[in-house]
């Protein structure tokens, strides 16, 4: 009886993570979808309102989420067990969202989600340097592997190398910075209350920023047209639907099994790349694609089973 049971709780394990591993492809599909709108809309939106309605819409889905839950739940949408983290966290999302979107509009699509993937290396940098953790051998030679790989990506001396790759990796730098912050924030705030006071401490910002900027950027929003403001309002859900799939497959299944799986996004990338804008990646750069999914697989890996 008790080997039955056994089975049984090792089957319903099993189909969690295997519905967790299918929650998280969709949500790199949406993160990649949402890349995708930003780079289709081009420059007919300012960055600075990209940046405002995707994360006024994340407040607002989240907010009314919670509301769903009653007063317990608005009660609990605005308390958290860190403050100063949640704002740090908050800005450093939001950093990587505005080097992610300029981004985007220099580079091809696949070259920025590959260099923005640098992030767990970045991290384990990080560790070494800032936080003085031992890091083994194997990490470092993930660590020299991912470089190896952004240089197959940027090619530097080559004619597609610019000032511009500077801003995928400072994507990648300030989303490990973020992981190191979200990390600490996981163990005194649930997951609905972070992501719902970084749309919050985001939107915020932004207001300011919009506030200042008001007599140069209210002219350029007045030209932009209503196919550009439908394309901006499904860039902002899919990034939503991003996070919301995410939440969805961290309860199916531990961070450590999905995250590679999150290399997905590189595939869906290239795809979409080719679909739209006709950039097929070339060899060069689909080795080094493959080897930045690799470097960061094998990273998450050693650090999973650690």
């Amino acid at each position: 009886m008790a080997t039955l049971e056994g089975k049984a709780r090792y089957a319903v394990a099993a189909d969690n993570a295997g519905a967790g591993i299918a929650v998280m492809i969709l949500t790199t599909a949406a993160f990649a979808a949402s890349d995708s709108t930003v780079k289709l809309i081009g420059a007919a939106v300012p960055v600075i309102a990209l940046l405002w309605v995707r994360y006024l819409f994340q407040m607002i889905v989240l907010g009314v989420w919670q509301a769903r839950r009653g007063a317990f739940g608005i009660f609990r949408t605005f308390q958290t067990g860190n403050l100063k983290l949640q704002i740090v966290r908050a800005l450093l999302l939001l950093t990587n969202s505005a080097c992610t979107f300029a981004a985007l509009r220099y580079l091809p699509l696949p070259v920025t989600t590959s260099l923005a993937m640098l992030a767990p290396l970045i991290s384990t940098l990080l560790a070494a340097l800032v936080l003085k953790d031992h890091v083994s051998r194997g990490k470092w030679a993930m660590v020299v592997l991912g470089f190896v790989g952004m240089l197959l990506i940027v090619r530097p001396g080559g004619s597609d190398f610019t000032w511009s790759v500077i801003l995928p990796i400072g994507s990648a730098t300030s989303f490990a910075c973020f992981q190191v912050v979200s990390s600490h924030l996981s163990r005194v705030d649930d997951a609905i209350t972070t992501n719902f006071l970084t749309a919050l401490v985001a939107t915020v910002v932004l207001c300011a920023l919009v506030w200042a900027d008001q007599a140069q950027l209210l002219p350029e929003l007045a030209r932009v047209g209503a196919v550009s403001w439908l394309l901006v309002a499904f860039m902002a859900t899919m990034a939503t639907g991003g996070q919301l799939l995410m939440l969805q497959a961290l309860r199916r299944a531990p961070l450590a099994v999905l995250m590679p799986f999150s290399y997905a996004q590189l595939a869906f990338a290239s795809c979409f790349s080719w679909l739209l804008f006709g950039q097929a990646p070339d060899a060069w750069m689909t080795a080094g694609m493959c080897v930045i999914a690799a470097s960061g697989i094998g990273t998450v890996l050693m650090h999973g089973r650690k």
